[in-house]
């Protein structure tokens, strides 16, 4: 089951966020969703400061009584310094609820009157010459703002988390949307979905279009829309959140989208790029644990540079939180507990956790990588990439594509089952971890796996 920062669809689609629902007044929610965070920052970040001071305050008395030989009355005057530490931060903390307060009550006055008189808000553009403009910025900076908090934001119910839902075209839509069923009414129905990395939006396909395609509104969706007749639907999600917690409601949506449909869908591709890869492989997993009908169609599963085996950023993040943290200083100590309120889902990105099991063992100490059983009939590609020309150049080993080595992202060391399921695996030199999703060169291998 989900953890308990997970939504329901249903209560997804009700809530009015900053991320893109439509319902309430815009402008308030997102001031409201800043206030809350830059509270919880308040709270959160005087508690890690008062910690810290009084712990040297306790280290300062110490060494002060064992040089004077009056130990009891350093650890008196010691402990009254920790208490004058502790009112102020804790008097900072009052001011910061009662503003809270008081910002919430004008909010729940105001906001009655402001709604249905803001302007639905639609998504960006899958546009290229879009970056840059006001919308964009925000989007993005939504985007990483839930890469980096977004368990925390979806904990508190913050306005500015995101909820996850699916696009096509320029709007998002609901189950039992006409648009798509028109869309999917000629037969073959053959649907693609694709999955945004880690601190993104959907926006992301669409990177640098007009520089390596040639025109700003070209991705991988809409060429596979022109040449094979694939109907692209982008999610967008909270990428903070555990990754088998946007997993499992990935698979719900997906699920509630083809029950809304009047005919079937005959086939299902599930394109993932970095951390949205292996999303799209928990969704197959969770899906057919639960016996669902979308995964009797899906026929493939395509990872561009998905961390299987783990990210190399991350993995350094934790060794420098463990060892800052193990230093009792408040120049080691504070930036250990900030970094550590990094999101559950970068902290997935340490060993390539998929499933629920994974990362609730790690918290128990245990911590191994289990093997996500790969699907019959399902037809599972990676791509991987290194940022030389030539693959094999031994930089190009080393760091691979900046964010994710070459054999993570090929998962090398995955076991399937025994035997070896359909599916290939490709390398592309000279390119970036973000410009693998809207390259040519990329796009070419999936059109020719999901036209074989």
């Amino acid at each position: 089951m989900p953890s308990e920062t997970t939504e329901t669809n249903a209560a997804a689609e009700s809530r009015a966020t900053a991320g893109g629902d439509p319902s309430g007044h815009l402008g308030a929610r997102r001031f409201m969703g800043a206030k809350d965070l830059l509270a919880d920052g308040v709270e959160h970040g005087t508690r890690v400061i008062e910690r810290s001071q009084r712990s040297v305050a306790r280290r300062v008395a110490a060494v002060a009584g064992a040089l004077s030989g009056r130990q009891e009355e350093a650890e008196r005057i010691g402990d009254a310094a920790g208490a004058v530490f502790t009112m102020g931060y804790r008097n900072t903390r009052m001011v910061a609820r009662l503003i809270r307060l008081v910002l919430d009550a004008a909010h729940d006055v105001t906001e009655p009157m402001l709604r249905g008189r803001g302007a639905a808000h639609h998504p960006v553009p899958l546009r290229s010459d879009e970056t840059g403009n006001a919308a964009w910025l925000w989007d993005g900076f939504i985007g990483g703002l839930n890469g980096i908090v977004g368990d925390h934001l979806a904990a508190t119910d913050n306005p500015l988390a995101i909820a996850m839902r699916m696009r096509l075209g320029d709007r998002f839509i609901t189950p039992g949307d006409a648009d798509l069923a028109e869309a999917l009414a000629e037969r073959p129905a053959k649907l693609c979905v694709f999955v945004h990395g880690l601190s993104a939006t959907e926006w992301s396909w669409a990177f640098e279009a007009e520089a390596q395609q040639g025109t700003p509104e070209v991705n991988y969706g809409s060429l596979l829309q022109g040449e094979l007749g694939h109907v692209p639907l982008y999610v967008r999600y909270n990428t903070g959140l555990h990754i088998s917690d946007n997993a499992q409601q990935l698979d719900e949506l997906l699920q509630a989208t083809l029950d809304g449909l009047p005919h079937e869908v005959d086939e299902i591709a599930l394109i993932g790029h970095s951390l949205g890869g292996l999303v799209a492989m928990g969704a197959a997993h969770y899906g057919d644990a639960a016996g669902r009908d979308w995964v009797k169609r899906l026929r493939h599963v395509i990872n561009i540079a998905a961390p299987h085996q783990g990210a190399p950023l991350e993995k350094f993040g934790h060794l420098a939180v463990t060892i800052m943290g193990a230093i009792d200083t408040p120049g080691t100590r504070i930036p250990a507990e900030v970094i550590s309120a990094r999101s559950a889902g970068i902290k997935d990105l340490r060993h390539g956790h998929v499933v629920e099991e994974d990362w609730r063992d790690e918290s128990a100490g245990q911590g191994a990588r289990s093997a996500v059983r790969r699907l019959d009939g399902v037809h599972y590609h990676r791509i991987a990439a290194t940022i030389t020309e030539d693959p094999g150049h031994l930089m190009g080993q080393l760091v691979g594509d900046t964010m994710v080595r070459t054999g993570s992202a090929v998962d090398s060391a995955a076991s399937v089952d025994g035997d070896e399921h359909p599916g290939e695996v490709a390398i592309v030199g000279g390119l970036s971890h973000v410009a693998l999703a809207n390259h040519p060169r990329v796009y070419a291998h999936l059109r020719d796996w999901l036209a074989s």
